[in-house]
């Protein structure tokens, strides 16, 4: 793919291009088809229009909630949001509202190995992984030999930092891809895919995925798959890094509920006497 820097687009273009079936919940949108569907959707898509995927859990939707002139439309303009929280699944059933639960790091694990079993007539597609060290690379290579992948490291204080940002997305403008993988953190991953769009980038398909190549490489260890399916990914996840995860997983995310009952007591005000 052959990108080029176009000038900003005006306020209130039209950024977004056609989405798959989706379902609100929360003030979000979520997909309603399977992992595997949503792989071939995004492999099916790499070509143009341009457009990007989130993968929002419980504290991507109280972040959205905090940034509702900022964070919130850009996860309502996804043309793919997939539930990636049991949490936010759980409340959902709540309402009787059955949203499916696609992990991103089960998603970028199934997508990269779907593209490495490829047909190999073809040529293989391009993947930029912003984020990790470049020594990631090679374990990626190790792992998806038929892959074509170029990381491009980001520097620390993304989420503080727009003139950073900028240069991230105007880096990533000037580079060849189907398919960049954002690994730099919320909300940073989503601000630059967003800007993507903004700066006129024409075709692939940009992901939010976090950590899901650090799962990938080794470089973090994930919950042993009894704690995932218990839904306590979370907690492994804060046992193992608890200065940098404690106030996400113990203060900001638990406001969900908060934000659950507030639209339950909304939607009682709202029903006929």
């Amino acid at each position: 793919m052959s990108v080029a820097i176009a000038a900003p687009r005006s306020a209130g273009a039209e950024l977004d291009p056609p989405r798959p079936p989706h379902t609100e919940f929360l003030g979000l949108r979520f997909y309603l088809g399977t992992q595997a569907d949503a792989v071939e959707l995004i492999i099916g898509h790499t070509g143009a229009p341009y457009r990007y995927g989130v993968t929002p859990n419980a504290y991507d939707v109280v972040s959205a909630h905090d940034s509702t002139k900022q964070l919130l439309p850009i996860y309502r303009g996804a043309w793919l949001s997939v539930c990636d929280s049991r949490i936010v699944r759980a409340l959902a059933r709540l309402e009787r509202r059955a949203l499916p639960l696609i992990p991103g790091s089960d998603l970028v694990a199934e997508l990269l190995t779907k593209l490495d079993d490829g047909d190999r007539r073809r040529s293989p597609k391009r993947i930029l992984i912003v984020g990790p060290p470049r020594r990631t690379e090679a374990a990626l290579r190790a792992v998806f030999p038929n892959l074509d992948f170029e990381v491009m490291p980001a520097p620390a204080g993304l989420a503080q930092s727009a003139e950073m940002r900028l240069a991230v997305t105007r880096a990533c403008l000037n580079r060849r891809w189907d398919i960049v993988l954002l690994c730099v953190g919320l909300p940073a991953q989503a601000l630059i895919a967003r800007q993507l769009a903004e700066l006129g980038c024409q075709s692939g398909v940009a992901l939010c995925v976090g950590a899901s190549v650090d799962f990938l490489t080794g470089a973090q260890k994930r919950a042993p798959l009894r704690l995932q399916r218990l839904g306590l990914e979370w907690a492994y996840r804060l046992a193992t890094q608890p200065r940098r995860l404690w106030r996400r997983y113990l203060i900001e995310s638990p406001r969900i509920a908060r934000i659950f009952l507030k639209a339950q007591l909304a939607r009682i005000r709202l029903r006929p006497q």
